[in-house]
């Protein structure tokens, strides 16, 4: 049995990231971390707590995160996800309730009872793991394998024309994890733009799978409707379930590049640009892998299947 940490700024995206990864057997989700990104933390609370009600399968504990980044004011998305992260689709209050430790504590607690066996995959801003790495840096040899959901390196991004939403939030956490020396595998948002992109014959799939598939295109609806203004495609992008699924099923990557990347946190213009050295002209150590494509059908397929 592996184990999971979700790290989550849960809105629409992370909803169904969630939902896989509760309803996948061969892992063990051992907590649900939130951070201010796409919502306020009390909303991402309240959105991972819905998911797992929603799951049906067993309920992790939640826990409370940082509230702003590192160094800068929040930056939301509600209009991309709607004001409540969820698509504004007036979800009812969930009957679970929010645990009393801080997310960091939580991460830190995590990695050192599973001691070695912890993967965690991060949704949002990566401020919670950069403070866990900032108050208690040998917690980082507990931890077996991270997944990140954050930066564009191989396109332009969809907040700037240089920065993904995640990374642009908090850039200098997103530095700190970066050169932290834990095992990263990246998946950028680009990459769930292509195979995972749930297009007009998937959502007849979702909507006619099951209550949980209707759910997930329900709640992408804001998304759906940000889409249509910047692109010709009907439907929404994945990136979190897209990350997810690398991280339940390392097998679905394709092609990826193991290289030295880092990110700009100093200038204003190009403020979380992600950059990856592909062709190692730095001579910098490898610090990441990052994914640069994934197989063909199979996203959709163990989506398909979980939601089920």
């Amino acid at each position: 049995m592996r184990h999971l940490l979700i790290d989550t700024d849960t809105a629409s995206d992370d909803a169904v990231a969630l939902l896989m990864a509760l309803r996948e057997s061969d892992v063990k989700v051992e907590a649900i971390t939130t951070v201010a990104g796409n919502c306020a933390v009390s909303q991402c609370v309240r959105n991972a707590l819905i998911c797992v009600e929603k799951a049906g399968s067993y309920a992790p504990p939640v826990y409370a995160g940082m509230e702003k980044p590192l160094f800068r004011k929040h930056y939301h998305s509600y209009h991309i996800h709607g004001k409540d992260g969820m698509g504004d689709i007036g979800l009812p209050e969930p009957r679970l309730t929010v645990e009393k430790t801080h997310a960091i504590d939580a991460i830190i607690e995590c990695a050192y009872r599973l001691k070695g066996e912890l993967e965690i995959v991060t949704l949002g801003p990566l401020t919670n793991l950069a403070m866990a790495v900032l108050k208690d840096p040998d917690f980082m040899k507990k931890v077996k394998h991270v997944y990140v959901m954050g930066g564009s390196g191989l396109t332009p991004g969809n907040i700037t024309p240089l920065a993904e939403f995640n990374f642009y939030v908090d850039a200098e956490a997103a530095h700190i994890i970066l050169t932290s020396g834990l095992p990263l595998t990246v998946v950028g948002w680009e990459i769930g733009m292509g195979e995972a992109f749930i297009g007009e014959k998937d959502i007849k799939t979702l909507n006619n799978l099951s209550e949980l598939g209707r759910f997930a295109v329900r709640c992408n609806k804001t998304l759906m409707e940000f889409n249509a203004g910047r692109t010709e495609r009907v439907g929404f992008d994945l990136p979190d379930p897209t990350t997810m699924s690398v991280a339940l099923y390392p097998e679905i990557i394709e092609t990826f590049l193991d290289a030295y990347s880092w990110i700009e946190y100093r200038s204003e213009k190009s403020y979380g640009h992600y950059v990856i050295d592909s062709t190692n002209l730095t001579g910098e150590p490898v610090n990441a892998r990052v994914v640069t494509s994934i197989k063909t059908g199979m996203f959709k397929e163990k989506l398909f299947k979980l939601l089920s």
